[in-house]
């Protein structure tokens, strides 16, 4: 089981509005991604694709809300585990 599909099973157990998309093109190869949202509202992304920090090891990349150092919501995360993701998530909601 992938880092994408633990964080998927998460997901889904807990209540949370996501989708899911692997594909295979250009610009990256094996694109795997998965964008969260709250009341129909895009708030982070976790991916792992050719061009993604971490993919060589099967990790993730995230970006958006739960990525959001410092105020800049546009940074980016990587070489993270699912387990690390869900800590943050977690992190968030308690």
């Amino acid at each position: 089981m992938s880092e994408l599909d633990k964080l998927e099973a998460y997901l889904k157990e807990h209540g949370h509005e996501y989708t899911r998309e692997d594909v295979d093109g250009e610009p990256y190869t094996d694109v795997h991604q998965i964008v969260v949202y709250k009341n129909g509202e895009r708030l982070w992304d976790a991916v792992c694709h050719s061009g993604s920090y971490g993919y060589s090891q099967g990790l993730l990349e995230i970006m958006g809300k739960i990525a959001d150092i410092a105020g800049d919501p546009g940074a980016v995360l990587g070489w993270l585990t699912a387990q690390a993701v869900i800590d943050m998530l977690e992190g968030e909601d308690g």
